[in-house]
């Protein structure tokens, strides 16, 4: 039910991921967010739910442990969005003819920051849309040379994401001059509400927005999941035909 892929990028380096079902339905390229993974529930899970409703889904690694790809440590922003661009260029080569893309968090952002946008359409699940803001949970270890956040775990990120961090306070630009029908979907108890209603009114394409109660950043809770889902399916099937 489910390919995978090994996808070479311009400067050498590998991206792997998986396809699941047939690329002549419409497909759902998910984005994961920062330190994240294609094994996360809401891509698993988001796979298999599209696949039910009449889409295939592709879901890749931005960074992982295969040899040739990425490491956390050496990304950017930046280099994640042309990443995604060479994805659905992939994607194409492949076959797809609606191609969707649905970011979550991090992945958010790096789907706002797709120089070429070919695809059909895209959804933001609790999107950053101020990277400055990570700044805060940021550590120096200046005797060690390295940053990192402490979640659970020390998280170690490269000086340029650090610095491509500290210089971009807001995707306001990106949101305003987005190419491509959106929809926004934020959690109800996370605190990017306030900011993205803003960001929502200066978006210039078809556009649709939503809260989904009770939910985390994650969508963890009894019911976000399907919610999140629901919401996101009644969305790209306006924009399938």
């Amino acid at each position: 039910m489910e390919k995978e892929f090994k996808l070479k990028t311009k400067d050498g380096k590998y991206i792997f991921g998986r396809i699941r079902g047939s690329l002549e339905k419409p497909l759902v390229i998910f984005v994961h967010g920062l330190t994240g993974h294609v094994g996360e529930h809401i891509f698993h899970s988001g796979a298999r739910f599209f696949e039910k409703n009449g889409f295939s889904a592709l879901l890749w690694n931005q960074y992982s442990w295969q040899d040739g790809a990425r490491n956390l440590s050496e990304v950017t922003l930046a280099q994640q969005a042309e990443d995604l661009d060479s994805v659905v260029k992939f994607a194409r080569k492949k076959g797809a003819k609606k191609i969707f893309v649905v970011g979550h968090s991090y992945g958010g952002a790096t789907v706002l920051l797709s120089k070429e946008q070919d695809f059909d359409g895209a959804v933001l699940w609790d999107s950053t849309y101020a990277p400055i803001d990570l700044l805060s949970e940021i550590k120096h270890d200046k005797k060690k040379g390295i940053y990192y956040v402490p979640w659970g775990m020390n998280i170690i990120f490269g000086k340029q994401m650090v610095n491509e961090m500290r210089n971009t306070k807001s995707l306001s630009v990106e949101v305003e001059n987005f190419k491509k029908p959106i929809k926004v979907i934020v959690a109800g108890k996370n605190d990017l509400i306030k900011g993205w209603k803003k960001l929502y009114e200066t978006i210039k394409v078809p556009k649709d927005f939503a809260i989904i109660k009770n939910a985390n950043h994650t969508f963890d809770e009894e019911g976000t999941e399907e919610a999140l889902f629901d919401e996101t399916s009644k969305w790209l099937k306006k924009l399938k035909h």
